[in-house]
């Protein structure tokens, strides 16, 4: 019996892997979930594993990203890497900023302000004006007719992935001249989805 499946838990202490491996832990279990299951197929070097917590709120995934660490035998020193990702809508700044703080430097928080949906948007138009999660929706139905969560868009985005990155980096650079916070309520409209995609391209050195 081969695979990874096996290969966490039963690794020689000292031994190395020929491949990275990256955990992403999403709030939700539909849109984030379907996104990123489009990424595992790609590299032998890299292996991205999704555990799925049943939480949605972010201080429950944070406690479950950490177990992740130990169960998948993360070296994060060594380019190991897990990210938390969860929306801004339905929570406020003391949730986020307890959930940062907990934490710490081992768990990347990955915020999508007002909602991962953003990062679609992102895709078609850079936009700034802050946004109801409701707002979002119906713009980004002007570009994905009928948008359902549960739909699996990524090959209609592919091609403008590149602007969605630079779109998003956009954003977080006029938060930052404006001195706010990226992860928090007032970083609205900003997502950081662009970084865990940076991360994944750099290692696999796939571009579709």
């Amino acid at each position: 019996m081969g695979g990874y499946g096996l290969g966490y838990g039963r690794r020689k202490k000292g031994t190395r892997r020929p491949h990275k491996v990256f955990v992403i832990v999403c709030e939700g279990k539909r849109t984030e979930r379907i996104y990123f299951n489009n990424y595992k197929k790609w590299g032998c070097n890299l292996k991205i594993e999704m555990p799925y917590s049943g939480d949605t709120d972010p201080l429950s995934l944070i406690e479950f990203a950490k177990k992740q660490i130990s169960k998948y035998e993360l070296n994060l020193k060594g380019g190991d890497a897990i990210w938390c990702v969860f929306d801004c809508n339905g929570n406020n700044d003391k949730i986020i900023s307890t959930a940062c703080k907990n934490a710490g430097h081992n768990v990347k928080i990955i915020l999508s302000n007002p909602s991962f949906e953003l990062w679609f948007l992102l895709h078609f138009e850079y936009y700034s004006i802050k946004l109801t999660n409701l707002d979002l929706i119906n713009r980004l139905e002007r570009y994905l007719h009928n948008y359902e969560k549960s739909k699996d868009y990524y090959d209609l985005l592919k091609s403008k992935r590149e602007n969605a990155v630079a779109n998003a980096k956009r954003l977080n650079e006029l938060h930052q001249i404006k001195g706010i916070n990226l992860i928090s309520v007032d970083s609205n409209p900003s997502t950081q989805i662009f970084t865990i995609v940076e991360e994944i391209l750099k290692i696999t050195r796939y571009m579709d």
